[in-house]
C-alpha cells in the first residue's frame, strides 16, 4: 500500500545552494513555537502579546516603562515585546538601546482626555501603511483620545493583550500592545497609569505587570508566573508553590485593659494570586483576674471581624489576680476555609465572662503572631 504524505508548512534550517531560505513568516512561526500561546485547543493559533521582562529592582519591571519626563513629554524605557497578529504569529519587536521621548497632543480646552501609549507594529506585506515620519515598522506611538467628563480610552485590547483596531486619526493598520494611559488635564498636567501586560517564553516565568489581571488564565498546565511569589497554572486556576509567612510586630505592653475585643497586633497579608489556607502561631503573656474568662482568636479585617480559626479559651482559674505575674499562652490553629485575595489579620483577646475583670498584656520578645499562607 502506498504511503500518503503531506508537506508540513515549514522548517527552520540553512540548506546549502539556496534550496531553503527562511522568510519572515517562518521566523514568526519559530517565535510562536517558543512563546506563550493563546488557546487551549488550537496549537500555534495565537500568542500572548505583551512585554518581555528582563530588568527589575524587585519592585517593578523597567522594560518599556513609561514615565513623565517633563510637561506632556513622556519617556519610554528600552525593551522588547511580542506583538501578535491573526494568522501571522508573533512579531518580536524592540526599542533599543536608549529611552525614547514621545509627546502628548495639545491639552484639551475643557474636560480631561485619555491618551494611550502603545508599541505598534506595521507589516506592509499585510497592507499596513507606515507613517511618513519613519520607515521602521515597530514604533512607540501615542493614540490621542477624545475629551470628556469621564474620558474613555481611544483603543481597546483583547484578552491576549492585543490592539488590532485603530481610530481614524491613527489609521494605517498594524497591531500593538498598550504601555500606559496618559490622562491629560486641561492645564497640560499628565497623570500616568501603567497598563503594560506581560508575556514570556514557554517554560519561563512570566512576571506579571500592572496591566495584567490575577485572574487571567494561562493555556498550558505547568505555565509559571510571578506575583508576590511563584505560582503555577494547573489547567483550571493558578496555584501557589511555596508557603509564605508574615509576622506582627512584638505585642505591646497594655495595662488594666477593660475594653474588648483588645487588639494584640495585626498583620497585612497581600494577595498571593492563588487560593490558600492560613495557619496561626502566637505567643502572648497575659495576667487576668480570677473571675474572668477570655479568648485568643485571629479575626478577619478588623477587631470585630469574623473568626479565621477557632479560639483558645482561657478559663477564670487560668489567670492570676491583680494584673501581675503574667501567664504565657501559646496559640496554634489553622483555618479550614480556602481563601483568596488579600486581608489584614487581627489577633485579639475577647472577654466572654467576668464583666468588670480587667487584664494586663506583657510585651516583649517572642510575644507576636506569625501567619503562614499555605497553598490550597
Amino acid at each position: 500500500m502506498a504511503a500518503v504524505n503531506a508537506d508540513a508548512d515549514g522548517t527552520w534550517s540553512a540548506m546549502p545552494n539556496g534550496n531553503r531560505v527562511n522568510n519572515a513568516r517562518q521566523g514568526r512561526a519559530l517565535i510562536q513555537s517558543l512563546f506563550l500561546g493563546g488557546s487551549t485547543t488550537s496549537p500555534l493559533s495565537a500568542v500572548r502579546s505583551g512585554v518581555i521582562s528582563t530588568a527589575s529592582d524587585g519592585t517593578q519591571a523597567y522594560d518599556l516603562r513609561v514615565t513623565v519626563q517633563s510637561g506632556r513629554t513622556l519617556l519610554v524605557q528600552p525593551g522588547s515585546a511580542i506583538i501578535g497578529r491573526s494568522g501571522q504569529g508573533g512579531y518580536l519587536s524592540w526599542e533599543l538601546p536608549a529611552a525614547r521621548s514621545v509627546t502628548c497632543d495639545t491639552p484639551p480646552a475643557s474636560n480631561p482626555r485619555n491618551d494611550i501609549v502603545v508599541f505598534r507594529n506595521y507589516d506592509t506585506l499585510q497592507g499596513d501603511t507606515i507613517p511618513a515620519s519613519g520607515g521602521i515598522p515597530a514604533r512607540i506611538e501615542i493614540i490621542t483620545g477624545t475629551p470628556g467628563a469621564v474620558p474613555v480610552d481611544p483603543v481597546t485590547w483583547d484578552g491576549l493583550g492585543l490592539i488590532s483596531s485603530w481610530p481614524a486619526a491613527a489609521s494605517g493598520g498594524g497591531t500593538g500592545i498598550p504601555l500606559a494611559r496618559a490622562r491629560v488635564a486641561t492645564d497640560g498636567t499628565v497623570t500616568l497609569t501603567d497598563i503594560r501586560r506581560s508575556t514570556a517564553p514557554i517554560g519561563g516565568v512570566r512576571v506579571l505587570l500592572p496591566g495584567d489581571s490575577l485572574t487571567d488564565p494561562s493555556y498550558m498546565p505547568g505555565d509559571l508566573s510571578w506575583y508576590n511569589g511563584l505560582r503555577v497554572w494547573d489547567g483550571t486556576t493558578w496555584r501557589g508553590i511555596t508557603p509564605k509567612q508574615y509576622q506582627t510586630a512584638t505585642f505591646a505592653t497594655q495595662s488594666n485593659v477593660s475594653a474588648f475585643p483588645c487588639v494584640l497586633g495585626s498583620v497585612a497579608i497581600p494577595d498571593p494570586g492563588w487560593p490558600y489556607r492560613l495557619k496561626f502561631d502566637a505567643m502572648v503573656a497575659m495576667s487576668s483576674g480570677t473571675s474572668g474568662g477570655f479568648d485568643f482568636v485571629p479575626r478577619d479585617g478588623s477587631a470585630s471581624g469574623a473568626n479565621l480559626a477557632g479560639p483558645l479559651s482561657i478559663a477564670p482559674t487560668d489567670g492570676r489576680a491583680g494584673g501581675t505575674n503574667p501567664v504565657p499562652y501559646t496559640y496554634n490553629a489553622a483555618s479550614d476555609a480556602v481563601l483568596t485575595g488579600g486581608r489584614t489579620v487581627y489577633m485579639v483577646v475577647n472577654r466572654w465572662t467576668g464583666v468588670g475583670n480587667n487584664i494586663g498584656i506583657n510585651g516583649g520578645p517572642g510575644n507576636r503572631l506569625t501567619v503562614t499562607v499555605n497553598p490550597a
